[in-house]
């Protein structure tokens, strides 16, 4: 099949993909993770459609600009995965790439050196693939198998770009052969990752809510606290210290039980028990609605008691505010004297403990071994 061929296929696939993840993923759950993976779906169908377009009318400039222009989605891909777990998301970097390969592959002259530069775009775009890896190991959800898609496919881009980039040492190009393969390998594999990004994105996307911060400058502000608490502990040889991510059970169950101004509520009164579970020493960093991280110095024991406490204080929300769906909260429990003193792992280890606690049943809490 020739790059042509795989013109309708991809502007049907990409139109299909852009759909449902406006409709079921941005328009339900807005956020600015769902609209950056909303824009890479739109992204690929205005490229697919232009190279269609070029095509038929002949315009090899054109062309090959949007050929380029195909490889920008991996940005926004890995943009939204940064957005989604609450931290600067460079959606501009999209921009400047996008604009660059487009560019570059346009002006270059045809045969060897036009290969040459896709090559080196292929290889430049596999870097956030790789990096959209990464990512995934970052957020809370990296365990399930549902992302599996979107990692694959990813591996399997960076694998091939570097393969690509190598067999310029070994064989150099030779001209339109190589083009036409470059252009099928693209075409296909942009194919592929439609479908594997859009099956990891759309579950993904309809998850509760991301950990993009109610306010940010209060998230920022409790990271440059506690961090600097636990530089002070480190300096101080104090093992207390203790990093708890906690959340609230079944979010999408009760939001959609109670609707969205009662689990707001909700969330505000579990605010409220933790605020009072724990000493005014304690410094508390919002996650979103029903999600909190506390930073804590308490001796093991001792802060045992009190999460065993609060755990049984949330259990009894569900006899005063409704019975009709059972309120509970996880916890995940990482120590500075075991995990060491840097926040962002802390906070990630105990996510990861959060999660084995929840995926358990939740209503109870894990602690980090190492």
């Amino acid at each position: 099949m020739t790059a042509v061929g795989f013109g309708l296929p991809q502007i049907a696939l990409s139109t299909l993909a852009a759909v449902l993840m406006v409709g079921l993923g941005f328009l339900p759950r807005p956020s600015r993770a769902t609209l950056l993976w909303s824009a890479a779906f739109v992204v690929a169908v205005i490229s697919a459609s232009l190279t269609t377009t070029a095509a038929e009318l002949g315009s090899e400039t054109l062309r090959r600009a949007t050929l380029g222009a195909l490889l920008s989605p991996q940005v926004l891909i890995w943009a939204g995965l940064r957005a989604w777990r609450g931290v600067p998301s460079h959606w501009w970097l999209v921009l400047a790439f996008g604009g660059a390969s487009a560019s570059a592959l346009a002006l270059v002259d045809d045969g060897a050196a036009f290969v040459i530069a896709f090559r080196i775009a292929y290889l430049t775009a596999a870097v956030f693939a790789v990096l959209t890896l990464v990512e995934l190991r970052r957020i809370p959800e990296r365990r399930n198998r549902m992302l599996l898609p979107l990692a694959v496919v990813c591996g399997a881009f960076g694998v091939i770009a570097v393969a690509s980039a190598a067999m310029l040492l070994i064989e150099p190009p030779s001209g339109s052969a190589d083009l036409a393969l470059a252009r099928n390998l693209n075409s296909l594999g942009m194919l592929v990752n439609i479908v594997c990004s859009l099956v990891s994105l759309l579950w993904l996307a309809q998850r509760s809510v991301p950990q993009e911060h109610h306010d940010p400058a209060h998230w920022h502000h409790f990271s440059a606290v506690a961090g600097d608490r636990l530089r002070r502990a480190r300096e101080r040889g104090e093992r207390s210290w203790s990093v708890l991510s906690m959340r609230l059970d079944d979010a999408d169950d009760v939001r959609q039980a109670w609707g969205e101004t009662a689990f707001g509520e909700l969330a505000q009164a579990f605010e409220r028990r933790v605020r009072r579970a724990f000493p005014a020493e304690a410094d508390i960093g919002h996650r979103g609605h029903g999600w909190l991280v506390v930073l804590v110095p308490r001796t093991t024991e001792v802060l045992r008691e009190q999460v065993r406490a609060l755990l049984h204080d949330v259990a009894s929300m569900d006899e005063t505010v409704s019975a009709t769906v059972r309120v509970s909260a996880s916890i995940g429990w990482a120590s500075a004297g075991d995990s060491g003193y840097d926040l962002d792992h802390l906070v990630r280890v105990a996510d990861s403990a959060l999660e084995e606690a929840a995926a358990e049943g939740g209503d109870r809490w894990r602690r980090v071994r190492v």
